[in-house]
């Protein structure tokens, strides 16, 4: 029986020293998380907010993203940082989207740095084609889909809306079920070499047109030469609609 319960008081003994033990256990210092870790996470949120930013720019609207960064292989022998990494970049752009550099630097401890890239792949509704459209076809809603795509890829700034791209002209061939970029467009001509037009013009409350003779295509809002028909002088006008153009006083 002695024996028996000196084994149970040694028991108790250790027991209380686990208990006596343990807010110790509690109050030590977590460890820092790894150098890769601290960068993956600080890049990801600074990237997140250079593509909020960019959105509001571009007029975005329903957008997903997903980021994906890239560190070289020595980011594995760094040390934790103890302070918040410092983060720098240039302002990113719709043309580096798949690309963003970034500089990122420690400066407690052993100062570090690294370059890291963050390629980005973001979706968004954008203008396609339902069918191909032809060259010079001026484009009509009909005409149109919207569509979600990743965008990161693009040469070029993709249309977002069918109000943006209706009654404009396509510049070349426009596959169907491909993103429209503002580039392959162009506004149709309203005004054709060798067309008569009405040369409108207005000194305060006087208005006045007359009858004259396009010298050059224009589209709206173009500068062009016109021929008044009258008095057979050569004037530039803006081309203000079909077959019309305004000066100023003549």
């Amino acid at each position: 029986m002695f024996s028996l319960f000196a084994r149970r008081k040694a028991s108790f003994r250790f027991l209380a020293s686990l208990l006596l033990a343990a807010p110790l256990l509690v109050t030590a210092h977590p460890a820092l998380p790894a150098a890769r870790q601290q960068i993956n996470a600080q890049v990801i949120e600074e990237a997140g907010k250079a593509i909020a930013a960019l959105a509001q720019r571009s007029g975005w609207h329903d957008y997903r993203y997903t980021l994906n960064v890239f560190m070289p292989g020595n980011v594995a022998a760094l040390p934790a940082c103890s302070q918040p990494l410092r983060i720098s970049g240039a302002p990113l752009q719709l043309k580096n989207l798949a690309r963003q550099n970034y500089r990122v630097a420690c400066g407690s401890g052993k100062p570090w740095q690294s370059a890291v890239t963050v390629k980005a792949d973001v979706y968004l509704p954008v203008v396609m084609a339902a069918s191909e459209i032809a060259r010079g076809e001026v484009i009509t809603p009909d005409a149109l889909v919207m569509k979600r795509y990743n965008i990161s890829n693009l040469r070029g700034e993709p249309l977002l809306s069918r109000e943006a791209t209706t009654g404009l002209t396509a510049k070349r061939t426009l596959r169907p079920w491909k993103p429209i970029l503002r580039t392959q467009l162009e506004q149709p001509l309203r005004v054709k070499r060798g067309q008569a037009v009405t040369i409108m013009s207005q000194t305060g409350e006087i208005r006045a047109q007359t009858a004259g003779v396009a010298l050059k295509d224009g589209r709206q809002h173009d500068t062009i030469k016109v021929q008044n028909s009258s008095s057979e002088r050569v004037i530039d006008a803006i081309v203000v609609g079909p077959g019309q153009v305004s000066v100023g006083a003549q």
